[in-house]
């Protein structure tokens, strides 16, 4: 049987996981004895982890690195933002009869980490992993408008704009256009920009710095959300999203208005 490991790589995970779980770190002496790797081998997986920010080097002693940090942080903020939004996307997809998502950004486009379904047997919605397209897909829209907005020349020439049905805008010029209408009203919307026959409208999350970390969206075939629906509707979402940010981030002034 062919075997896919490569060697380094898992002795870099056990590193990891090794100097994770020492309080005080570990030497390369250390490492090396734990590992049964050659010295040589172990001291330039630990300089390309701390070149990474993986790992640090304190004294002789080896420990978590800010990118480790920051990852571990970035899962638990996530895993937090998750629960306690959820029983407001099930508020919402009630009060609104569609399907409401809450996506987080990623390099690529939105990261849906969240789904709660339309109450209604007719409904459409990506599941938790999938990851929408920037320029298309109302939560990415978000992102673009909220977060990389003078960076849209450099995201085109990455090839992270696509072109999904004839209503898509794939390029910076009307894209920019679209943005400054999100910036202005508060939410995107995918006018059956991803999928034909499919609307979906989106609101910023905001932390206790007021930066947008996050996205609610709700969505629904398009013979069930009408344009002439998106005023109301983009009420409801944004309403959702400011009480998910106070909620998650400002805890305590979400109390005082109950």
């Amino acid at each position: 049987m062919v075997s896919y490991v490569i060697p380094n790589l898992a002795n870099a995970c056990r590193i990891l996981s090794l100097v994770s779980e020492s309080e005080q770190g570990l030497s390369l002496t250390e490492l090396e004895q734990r590992l049964s790797v050659p010295r040589t081998t172990t001291f330039r997986i630990l300089q390309t982890l701390c070149q990474q920010q993986l790992l640090e080097k304190q004294g002789k002693r080896y420990q978590v690195g800010a990118s480790l940090f920051k990852m571990s942080f970035n899962l638990v903020s996530s895993s937090k933002l998750s629960r306690q939004a959820l029983p407001y996307l099930q508020k919402l997809a009630l009060s609104t009869g569609m399907t409401a998502q809450l996506s987080l950004p990623h390099a690529e486009g939105a990261l849906i980490i969240e789904v709660c379904d339309s109450p209604n047997p007719l409904r459409i919605a990506a599941r938790p992993g999938t990851i929408a397209h920037f320029n298309c897909s109302a939560a990415g829209k978000v992102f673009l408008a909220f977060l990389h907005f003078d960076a849209l020349l450099l995201l085109a020439e990455q090839g992270l704009f696509k072109s999904m049905t004839a209503q898509s805008l794939a390029e910076p010029d009307e894209l920019k256009l679209e943005l400054q209408r999100i910036l202005g009203r508060g939410y995107a919307t995918d006018d059956q920009e991803y999928h034909q026959d499919v609307r979906c409208l989106a609101a910023p999350i905001r932390d206790e710095r007021g930066a947008v970390v996050a996205a609610i969206t709700v969505t629904a075939p398009s013979s069930i959300f009408a344009r002439n629906q998106f005023a109301d509707v983009a009420q409801k979402v944004k309403k959702a999203a400011i009480d998910i940010g106070l909620t998650v981030y400002r805890p305590q002034l979400a109390a005082n208005q109950k």
